[in-house]
C-alpha cells in the first residue's frame, strides 16, 4: 500500500508536470501528434517488456525497472534548464510510456502475490492508498515549480524500487513457483484465454475515448489559462481533486459495487458514464463541463474499473499473465491513445476549430466499450474453470488423509457397532412352507420370500425384464443387506417398466428408510424422464441420505443420458433450498450405507472418498449439475486443502459462476466452515463429543428396540 502510494504520487505529479511544462513549450494542437509518438513508443515498450517479464519474472524486472525510471528523470531535469523543448517531449514519453510500463508490472506482482478471493479485498486497499498518493502527488505539483517536480519524480521511483525489492524479494517468491512455471508467449496467451481478446478491445476502446476528451479538455484550459506556471498550478490542483475524489469512491463505493455488481459490470460503468457525459457536454460546452466530464472519468478509471480491471487476470496462469499483462495493460492502452489522437487529427481537418465531433466520437468509442465490458463474464468463468482445472496436477493426492483428520471429530459420535448389522435382519418369513402352486409367479414369489440367503440369491438371479409383476418383492430385499446388491441388479435389468414402482417406494415416507435410501441407486441406470423426475422430488425430503444419494443418482443419470435434462432453474432453487437447510447446522453427517472404494461413480471426489464433508459433497454433487463437472470437482477438492491460493481460486470462481441468491447462500457458509476447519477442537468440545457419543448409542439402541416391538 506505502509502495504504491509513492507511486500514485509520483505518476500524478508526473501527469501535470508531463501536461504543464509541454503546452508551455508547444501549442495544443502540437498535442496529438506528441501523444501518437508516445503511444507508438509504449506499444514498443509493452512488447519489450513482456519479453523480460516472461524471463526474469516481475519480482526481479520490476525494482530495476523503477531505478531505471528515477534515473532517466534525473537525466530529464539536467536537460531541463539547457534544452526545454526537448526535455519536454523526454518527459512526456517517459510519463505515458514508461509510466504505464510500470503501473502494469506493480499489478503483476500484486496478481501474482494475492489468490482471486482475497485480491477482492486487498487491492481495493492498495488502490485506496494509491488514491492518498494521487492526492500528495497533486499538492506537490500544485506548489512546487516544474524543475524542482521533475527532480522529485526521480527520487520517489528510487525510493518505490527499494521498498519493493524489500517487500517482495525475488528468491521467496518469484523463485518458489519458478519450477512448475512455463514460457508463453502473448498468442499463445491470448490463444489460451479468449476473453483477453474481449479485455483489449476494451482498454483500447476506453483509452481511445479517454484520448478524444482529454484533448477537448486541456485544449479549453490552455485557451483559458494560457501557458507556464498558471497552467502547470491548474493541472496539479485538478489532478488533486480528481485523486481525493477517487479516494472517496474507493474507500466508500468500489468494494461493495465490485462484490455485488460483478466484474464485467464494474468494468463497464466507467465507458457507460463516459458515453453519457460525452453526450451531454454536447449541450453544455465550456471548461467547467469538460472538467467534470473529464474528471468522472478519471475517477471511474482510477477507482471501479482499475480495480474490477486487475480482478480479470487473476484467473490468468503466470505463465500467460506475465507474457500479455503489459501488452494490454499499455499497448493496447496507448494503441487507443494513438487511435483517439488520429480521430482528432482527422476531425479537426474536416472540422477545424470545432469540438462537437471529437466528443461524438468519444460516445461512440465508449458504447463500443461498454458492449465489449458485457460480454466479458462468460470468458471469465471459463478462464477460472482452466485455473482450477491447470491447479488439479499440483494437488498431493495424500489431501485425503488431510480431510479424514478434519473430519475423524465428527465420526467419533457414531456408534462403534455398525448400524448395517442392526439393519441386516431378514424379512421375518418362514422357509419351510412348501410351494404347492405350479405357477411360475408363485414359485419365484415364494422363492423370494423364503427368507433362505441362498434361495433368495438364485431367485434375484433369475429374474429378467419381463418378471416385472415381481419388482416389489425385489424391491423390500433392498433392506436386507446381505441381498441387497443382487436385488439391485436384478431391479436393473427389469429395466423402465419398473420405474414407477421404484419412484412409489422412494417418496413414500411411510416407507422403510433403508429401501427409500438405496432406490436411488437403482433410478440411476433406469434412464428415463420419470426416474428424472422422481430424483428430483426426493431433494424436499427430510433425510438427507436420500437427498444425497437421489443428488448423486441424478448426477450420473444426466451425465450418462445428455438427451435427459432438468430444468436449470429448478436445479438452482433445489441448491437454494438445500442451502437453507444447512445454513443452522453445518456438519458432516454419516452415510447409514457405506460405499464400497472400487465403485467410484458414488463419491463425487475419488481421491477424497470418505474423507470429504458429506454437505459439501452433496452441495457440489447438485452444482455439478449446471457447472462443468471437472471445475466443481476441483474446487471440492480444493476446499479440503490448505493451499490458499487454489482455495481462493475455487471461491472466485463459485462466486461468479453462480447467481446472486445461490452465491449470497453458499459463500458465507463455505467461509464458516473453512474457520471452523481451521479452528483446533478444545478438551470442552472433544468431551461434549463423547457426551455426544452416549447419547447417539442411546437413542439407536432405543430406536432399534422400537423397530423389533413393531415387527
Amino acid at each position: 500500500m506505502v509502495i504504491f502510494g509513492l507511486m500514485m504520487a509520483q505518476q500524478v505529479a508526473g501527469k501535470a508536470a508531463r501536461d504543464g511544462i509541454f503546452l508551455s513549450q508547444f501549442s495544443s494542437s502540437d498535442l496529438p501528434a506528441m501523444v501518437v509518438v508516445a503511444a507508438i513508443a509504449g506499444v514498443v515498450l509493452s512488447i519489450g517488456r513482456a519479453r523480460t517479464m516472461v524471463r526474469l519474472g516481475p519480482f526481479s524486472s520490476t525494482p530495476v525497472s523503477l531505478a531505471i525510471s528515477g534515473a532517466l528523470h534525473g537525466g530529464e531535469w539536467l536537460l531541463l534548464g539547457h534544452h526545454p523543448r526537448i526535455a519536454a517531449c523526454a518527459i512526456y514519453l517517459h510519463v505515458v510510456a514508461i509510466g504505464s510500463i510500470l503501473l502494469s508490472s506493480f499489478w503483476s506482482v500484486m496478481n501474482e502475490s494475492f489468490d482471486p478471493r482475497a485480491a477482492k479485498t486487498w487491492f481495493g486497499r492498495i488502490s485506496g492508498a494509491g488514491t492518498l498518493g494521487g492526492l500528495l502527488g497533486g499538492l506537490m505539483a500544485a506548489w512546487v515549480s516544474p524543475a524542482v517536480g521533475v527532480l522529485l519524480l526521480a527520487v520517489l521511483h528510487a525510493v518505490c524500487a527499494g521498498l519493493l525489492w524489500r517487500a517482495f524479494p525475488p528468491v521467496s517468491l518469484a523463485g518458489k513457483s519458478a519450477a512448475r512455471e512455463t514460457r508463453s508467449s502473448v498468442w499463445e496467451a491470448l490463444h489460451r484465454y479468449p476473453f483477453l481478446v474481449k479485455l483489449a478491445g476494451l482498454v483500447l476502446t476506453a483509452s481511445a475515448s479517454a484520448s478524444l476528451l482529454d484533448f477537448v479538455f486541456k485544449a479549453q484550459a490552455a485557451h483559458a489559462m494560457g501557458g507556464g506556471a498558471p497552467l502547470v498550478r491548474f493541472f496539479g490542483l485538478y489532478y488533486t481533486a480528481t485523486s481525493l475524489l477517487i479516494f472517496l469512491v474507493q474507500a466508500f463505493v468500489t468494494r461493495v459495487f465490485v462484490q455485488h455488481a460483478g466484474l464485467p459490470a464494474s468494468a463497464g460503468v466507467l465507458p457507460a458514464m463516459t458515453a453519457v457525459g460525452s453526450f451531454g457536454a454536447l449541450f453544455v460546452p465550456g471548461l467547467r463541463g469538460l472538467s467534470a466530464v473529464r474528471g468522472t472519468e478519471a475517477v471511474l478509471r482510477g477507482s471501479i474499473y482499475r480495480s474490477a480491471y486487475e480482478l480479470f487476470y487473476t484467473a490468468v496462469a503466470p505463465a500467460e499473465k506475465r507474457a500479455v499483462k503489459s501488452v494490454l495493460d499499455v499497448g493496447a492502452e496507448r494503441l487507443g491513445d494513438a487511435v483517439g489522437a488520429g480521430m482528432v487529427s482527422l476531425l479537426l481537418v474536416v472540422a477545424p476549430g470545432r469540438f462537437g465531433p471529437v466528443l461524438t466520437a468519444a460516445c461512440v468509442c465508449s458504447t463500443i466499450a461498454l458492449l465489449l465490458a458485457m460480454r466479458l463474464h462468460g470468458g471469465y468463468v471459463r478462464a477460472l474453470e482452466k485455473s482450477l482445472l491447470n491447479r488439479a496436477v499440483e494437488i498431493d493426492p495424500a489431501l485425503a488423509e488431510d480431510s479424514v483428520t478434519c473430519s475423524v471429530l465428527m465420526r467419533s459420535v457414531v456408534t462403534e457397532r455398525p448400524i448395517s448389522s442392526l439393519e441386516s435382519s431378514r424379512p421375518e418369513v418362514h422357509s419351510d412352507r412348501p410351494a404347492t402352486a405350479s405357477d411360475a409367479f408363485v414359485r419365484q414369489a415364494v422363492e423370494l420370500r423364503s427368507g433362505d440367503h441362498d434361495r433368495v440369491l438364485r431367485a434375484l438371479d433369475q429374474l429378467r425384464t419381463e418378471d416385472w409383476s415381481l419388482a416389489p418383492l425385489a424391491i423390500e430385499l433392498l433392506a436386507w443387506d446381505q441381498a441387497m446388491p443382487v436385488a439391485r441388479d436384478a431391479l436393473k435389468r427389469m429395466g423402465a417398466g419398473i420405474t414407477g414402482m421404484l419412484a412409489d417406494a422412494l417418496l413414500d415416507v411411510d416407507r422403510d428408510f433403508t429401501i427409500r435410501r438405496r432406490v436411488p441407486r437403482v433410478l440411476a441406470f433406469v434412464p428415463t424422464m420419470r426416474s428424472v423426475e422422481a430424483l428430483f422430488a426426493a431433494f424436499r425430503d427430510q433425510r438427507f441420505e436420500v437427498r444425497f444419494y437421489a443428488g448423486r443418482a441424478l448426477y450420473l443419470l444426466l451425465r450418462d443420458h445428455p438427451e435427459l435434462s432438468v430444468d436449470p432453474e429448478r436445479v438452482w432453487e433445489a441448491i437454494n433450498r438445500e442451502l437453507t437447510l444447512q445454513r443452522s447446522a453445518w456438519q458432516s453427517p454419516r452415510l447409514l450405507d457405506s460405499r464400497d472404494a472400487r465403485a467410484s461413480e458414488w463419491f463425487f471426489d475419488d481421491q477424497l472418498l470418505d474423507g470429504a464433508d458429506r454437505n459439501l459433497e452433496h452441495l457440489f454433487t447438485l452444482l455439478a449439475l449446471l457447472l462443468p463437472g471437472d471445475a466443481v470437482r476441483i474446487a471440492f477438492r480444493a476446499l479440503h486443502t490448505d493451499d490458499r491460493q487454489l482455495r481462493g481460486t475455487a471461491f472466485e470462481y463459485l462466486e461468479s459462476a453462480t447467481p446472486a441468491n445461490t452465491r449470497h447462500l453458499l459463500l458465507p457458509l463455505l467461509e464458516a466452515d473453512a474457520v471452523k476447519r481451521a479452528r483446533p477442537a478444545s478438551a470442552e468440545a472433544l468431551a461434549k463429543l463423547m457426551q455426544t457419543k452416549v447419547q447417539v448409542d442411546e437413542k439407536l439402541k432405543t430406536t432399534m428396540q422400537s423397530a423389533e416391538i413393531r415387527t
